[in-house]
């Protein structure tokens, strides 16, 4: 017997008004909240800086960049370091401001149901909108949102 069966650790990440879904691999750390110092002349979405591990590292709001309401960084908010999706980038990590602490989902086909995106009007930083126990989850498209955050990052 050669099954194969496609299960993806992932992460469903708690956004102020959605929940994203990532693959556990994409955040290296979550941390509690702290305040951030501010980044001149950025764009919107972009909410400030955090030293991490000895870097400096682009804080953004994810809601902006998928197109939501901006971020209410309330009680339980936590920030989550996204690691790099591409080799040789001059921008190893970004982080996010979440609602809470992403807690562990195995995707599967089953899981995941079909795909909501003909049905939304969506950004090109969204690959995806799939519902789950009747909750709507966003599955960023990580290639681009961090190709928007480097621009931005390097021009500052």
């Amino acid at each position: 017997m050669n099954a194969v069966v496609e299960t993806v650790r992932s992460l469903w990440v708690p956004l102020a008004e959605r929940t994203l879904l990532v693959p556990n691999v994409a955040i290296a750390e979550v941390i509690n909240y702290q305040p951030l110092d501010l980044v001149q002349d950025g764009p919107e979405w972009l909410l400030g800086r955090l030293r991490w591990r000895d870097q400096e590292l682009p804080v953004v709001s994810m809601e902006q960049l998928l197109g939501l309401n901006e971020p209410q960084n309330g009680r339980g908010a936590r920030i989550s370091v996204f690691n790099s999706v591409k080799p040789n980038t001059s921008l190893p990590f970004f982080a996010t401001v979440t609602a809470g602490i992403p807690r562990l989902f195995n995707a599967d086909a089953d899981a995941l149901g079909s795909s909501l995106r003909s049905e939304r009007n969506l950004p090109a930083t969204v690959a995806d909108c799939v519902e789950i126990d009747g909750e709507e989850a966003l599955i960023p498209d990580l290639e681009a949102v961090q190709a928007l955050v480097e621009e931005a990052w390097r021009k500052i």
